[in-house]
């Protein structure tokens, strides 16, 4: 099994990725490589033995045993060669193939471990594009290629050597000194090779992106209401351009260290027959040996002259890769955030809790003089912050543009965990959580709430976490329906739902031909769904209803407060008119808590809020409401 670690990566991982994703198959194509190598050094001495003890049978006009035996055998390793290629293919295709699997998981689940912050850093981006891409085929050639160099190459080339340095030793030093700097040649040319890689990747993230707009559904509309078909078309094309001209650069650095590999090859090949042709007429070489050594050697100096130069070029450029990989495994997790004194108080705080897989029952979350800025920025988007909250009450966190709403969000649910000053859950600083019990204690839904292209039960049931509904048995999945059908009902959704041709197993989305796609309030209920099917002590509502008209936003945030009741929840708006109903509202402005209170208290403080929601308040007026409920009559049909 792959694990990704946080060590240097270098061309023997070429090999050892492949092992650790696929040992048996790994080694079986290794072997394979091997017996290959040997039998075409082999070949050299069963050819000659073979040729002359032709030769000699038609001169005596009999053919002896023995030639018959190195016939047979030059028959075995020429049915061999040929077999074991299919062989190899398939051994490879299966380590590839698992090796691809396990390692964009692991790349995956890295990316999962990461700091928020790289995650939104563009050349993050790019690095896990750069080594996801194309994963299968490099995971392939750079198998291929290890295995062609030092499993084949190498070990042919100093067989073959040996066996002539038997015969004319000199040539053999002749021939490694004008191939070996070949090697050095490719060895650079690999890394121009992969550069060339990396700066084309940039261009097709773009120019695939730009395709996606020019041809997507999601943006048909637009597309023809704004006709700017040919604008975008102009970039993608530029983006399209870079990314050729690269891939034009890798294939000519390529190209040119092949042609240097056959130029030396001919030189080198006619060296070798001018040389031999006096050593065969003197006697010194038998006719067979000539014939066997001439042919080898015209193969061997392809071989170190061309396919050789490709497998080091190919090294080179695999060892870019795993530089890159190397970056990528050390990037900081959120594990790595704690130090000093301040880990071991977190440690003890871990200690302390004893979670044993659950999270204890939610008594109060508080802020505690809380100071955060964005890494690389010095700007404070929270000063000073406190806040907080106790079980089972209703909280609405408003305020404008900016005053540190998002941000606010980003800390609780633990996607940002170097701040100063304290959040405490139950008493206990929240980073001494393990990363995926501090994720358990939110169920969220933002206001870019995920739709996927999956059937409706799915789309609810992710809430409830790691589901496998093959292996729950029957009691089950009749208790996780029941369930699931009761929260659609107290969302008003439950019969459009049932109503679809495939009811709960209906595909949502524009994928497949018989999938269904649901207007944006059916997807934010169906989203809402999702959050309370899941179990977790806090509810969070980030403006997830954003796009709806205020009436409409009022009336479903009443509705799940009611379906929320005894439940710890927290609605985010910069409509004030949704959240009145709240338990206690905290209004924030430039990062800090500037009133705090219920809706009447707010009101008759005549600050920042009552003038806010003085200013908003023809959006809720008695014709407003008509006009909406008029308006809003249709949805609520489809819906209901």
């Amino acid at each position: 099994m792959f694990v990704l670690e946080k060590r240097k990566y270098n061309w023997l991982d070429m090999w050892l990725m492949p092992f650790h994703c696929a040992p048996v198959s790994t080694v079986a194509v290794t072997v394979q490589k091997l017996l290959t190598a040997l039998a075409n050094v082999f070949q050299v001495i069963v050819v000659a033995e073979f040729l002359d003890g032709a030769i000699q049978a038609v001169v005596r006009g009999n053919f002896d045993s023995e030639t018959a035996v190195w016939f047979v055998l030059m028959l075995l390793i020429v049915s061999w060669k040929r077999v074991s290629y299919h062989v190899g293919r398939l051994f490879t295709n299966y380590a590839t193939i698992h090796g691809n699997e396990q390692i964009v998981a692991e790349i995956t689940r890295k990316r999962d471990r990461m700091e928020y912050y790289l995650l939104e850093d563009p050349k993050i981006e790019e690095l896990s594009n750069r080594l996801t891409g194309r994963l299968e085929y490099n995971l392939r050639q750079n198998l291929q290629w290890f295995l062609n160099l030092f499993a084949i190459n190498i070990p042919r080339i100093v067989g073959v050597l040996l066996i002539m340095s038997g015969y004319v030793w000199w040539l053999s030093l002749v021939i490694l000194a004008l191939t070996v700097p070949l090697f050095f040649f490719s060895l650079k040319s690999g890394k121009k090779v992969y550069r060339a890689f990396e700066e084309a990747a940039v261009y097709e993230r773009r120019h695939k992106y730009l395709f996606s707009v020019l041809t997507g559904r999601e943006t048909t509309e637009e597309r023809s209401l704004f006709g700017y078909t040919g604008q975008v078309n102009g970039q993608w094309h530029k983006q399209y351009e870079g990314a050729v001209e690269q891939d034009i650069r890798s294939e000519i650095l390529f190209m040119g260290n092949s042609l240097r590999g056959i130029t030396i090859n001919g030189a080198l090949s006619l060296v070798v027959v001018l040389i031999m042709i006096p050593l065969a007429a003197s006697g010194r070489l038998t006719a067979g040996i000539f014939i066997s050594l001439v042919t080898s050697m015209y193969d061997l100096i392809d071989i170190m002259g061309n396919s050789t130069a490709k497998a080091v070029n190919w090294v080179a450029t695999a060892q870019e890769y795993m530089k890159d990989l190397t970056v990528f495994a050390a990037l900081p997790e959120r594990e790595d955030a704690a130090g000093g004194e301040r880990t071991q108080r977190r440690e003890a705080d871990a200690a302390a809790l004893k979670m044993q897989g659950k999270i204890p029952e939610l008594k109060e979350l508080e802020f505690c003089h809380v100071t955060f800025r964005y890494p690389g920025s010095d700007v404070e988007i929270l000063k000073d912050f406190s806040m907080k909250l106790e079980c089972g009450r209703h909280y609405a966190i408003v305020g404008e543009n900016g005053a540190g709403k998002t941000t606010l969000i980003k800390l609780l649910t633990g996607l940002y965990r170097e701040y100063e000053g304290q959040i405490l859950y139950n008493g206990i600083e929240m980073r001494s959580f393990p990363r995926e019990e501090w994720f358990r204690i939110f169920s969220c839904v933002f206001q870019d709430f995920a739709r996927y292209y999956l059937s409706v039960e799915e789309n609810i049931c992710l809430g409830m976490g790691d589901m496998d509904f093959e292996e729950e048995g029957p009691e089950q999945k009749r208790e996780r329906i029941s369930r699931m059908e009761n929260t659609a009902k107290q969302l008003d959704i439950h019969d459009f739902l049932r109503g679809l041709k495939g009811g709960y197993e209906t595909r949502l989305g524009k994928l497949d031909e018989d999938s269904v796609d649901l207007s944006g309030g059916q997807w934010q209920r169906v989203a809402m769904a999702r959050a309370l099917m899941n179990d977790a002590p806090l509810l969070l509502l980030d403006e997830p209803t954003a796009a709806l008209d205020p009436i409409s936003e009022s009336r479903l945030y009443e509705e799940f407060g009611k379906i929320s009741r005894n439940r710890t929840t927290i609605f985010i708006s910069h409509r004030l008119g949704s959240i009145k109903l709240s338990d206690h509202i905290f209004l924030l402005k430039d990062g800090c808590v500037r009133e705090q209170g219920s809706h009447e208290e707010l009101m008759r403080l005549q600050g920042i809020y009552a003038n806010m929601y003085e200013t908003q308040q023809s959006w809720y007026t008695e014709k407003n409401v008509e006009n909406a409920e008029s308006i809003d009559a249709p949805s609520r049909q489809a819906i209901g």
